[in-house]
């Protein structure tokens, strides 16, 4: 399924996490970098394996969307992403 083995993967993984928290790509980067890199799947294949719909990935994806937390929980899961909640304001 992936061509990173273990510590390749993890290592993968804490650079999304690094470009995340300091702003250098957005969530739906990050789940269209696994999705494409880690589990090599089509944006369907994706959304029926994390249980979205085709629409919602999509919109994650573009990050044409504000998703609520129960969904970022759902296309994130296969990443063991730990989220660091802050405001903006």
């Amino acid at each position: 399924m992936s061509k990173y083995d273990g510590l390749e993967r993890l290592a993968f993984l804490a650079q999304i996490e690094s470009d995340i928290l300091n702003n250098e790509i957005e969530i739906g980067d990050a789940v269209r970098l696994v999705r494409t890199k880690l589990y090599k799947m089509s944006q369907t294949r994706f959304a029926n394996y994390v249980k979205v719909s085709d629409r919602t990935l999509r919109d994650i994806e573009k990050n044409n969307t504000d998703p609520r937390l129960s969904i970022l929980k759902k296309s994130t899961k296969t990443m063991w992403v730990c989220f660091n909640i802050k405001s903006d304001d």
